[in-house]
């Protein structure tokens, strides 16, 4: 069963009370019917004008993951910031291992980090622009490539000001707010790197990246230079990382009919070329990590699907609840 929940008119704070609410109606649920609460993951838009084209989305993971039988952080391109607000989380991956801090910027990785939710799960993330994020934090990417570190070990100042903030009631308007303040020590971006980004991200096919340098009138030592500064990452390593995150993202929205039809959606020469994919960003094959089991014990919504067909949330006035199957 769906149930589509609609925010229209609603002031951006009732957004997280929303996903209150729905969580503790499929907790009744599940309780009910002897079964444990899944694990939900939403995403949705920063209301303040001044964060767009910087931060692409808000993001929420709550719930009981005790029966989700595979998680972990998936290379994508882009830099977070996250809140672990639950129970301790386990990570281990090149990137780092050991506890999840309670404040962590995650740089562009190009290998997973595995998870191990050790109670109820309560995150809040926030992800930024591919070529924005270093400088928001006013780093070089190169200095977050494949890692995660504390907040504090990156901005001492905006650690404190979220350890304030998330320490009590708070909202998404107010998250904006303090994000609007830091832009003001932030670092300038490279925008004509961040115009090649939206290309190479919006299109599909993606376009070479001679072609966009030629387009943007930048030479191709140029784009090297100024790509790895901004995004961390050469131009043909993220474009292969764009791909794999195009696809499991698909892969976790719905599950395939045939995961060779996916592969080749993707522009993978075979399914066996996808799984090498998989198992080179370090995840197991996509059979084992998105089975049967996966879809039944998870629920997404993302601020943009990544393919037609898929279940996407629109904007933060539109946030999708699957429930559990049981009746009500």
């Amino acid at each position: 069963m769906t149930a589509a929940v609609s925010l229209a008119g609603s002031d951006p704070s009732q957004v997280l009370a929303v996903l209150d609410e729905a969580a503790e109606r499929r907790a009744r649920m599940r309780s009910a019917s002897g079964g444990a609460m899944d694990l939900r993951y939403d995403e949705w838009l920063p209301e303040a004008n001044g964060l767009t084209g910087i931060v692409t989305a808000y993001w929420r993971v709550a719930g009981d993951a005790s029966n989700v039988p595979s998680s972990a952080i998936l290379p994508d391109g882009h830099v977070e910031l996250v809140f672990n607000l639950g129970d301790p989380v386990g990570l281990a991956g090149p990137a780092y291992t050991g506890n999840q801090p309670d404040r962590a910027v995650v740089g562009p990785l190009s290998r997973a980090i595995r998870l191990e939710y050790r109670g109820p799960v309560n995150t809040f993330g926030i992800r930024f622009h591919p070529a924005r994020g270093a400088a928001f934090f006013g780093q070089r990417a190169t200095s977050l490539t494949d890692k995660l570190l504390p907040l504090a070990q990156v901005s001492s100042v905006l650690d404190l000001a979220f350890s304030c903030l998330l320490g009590g009631n708070w909202t998404s308007e107010a998250v904006d707010q303090v994000l609007l303040q830091q832009l003001h020590t932030s670092s300038a971006a490279d925008m004509l790197v961040a115009a090649m980004v939206d290309r190479l991200t919006c299109a599909d096919p993606v376009p070479p990246v001679a072609q966009i340098a030629r387009e943007l009138g930048l030479s191709s030592r140029q784009v090297q230079r100024r790509f790895l500064a901004s995004v961390g990452v050469p131009p043909k390593q993220f474009v292969r990382v764009l791909r794999f995150a195009r696809l499991w993202q698909t892969a976790s929205m719905r599950s395939p009919e045939t995961w060779a039809e996916l592969a080749a959606e993707h522009g993978y020469a075979d399914q066996a070329h996808m799984v090498r994919e998989f198992r080179a960003f370090g995840v197991e094959p996509p059979t084992h990590f998105f089975n049967p089991d996966w879809y039944d014990a998870t629920a997404l919504s993302r601020v943009s699907g990544p393919a037609e067909g898929v279940r996407p949330a629109r904007d933060v006035r539109f946030v999708q609840d699957q429930v559990d199957k049981a009746p009500i």
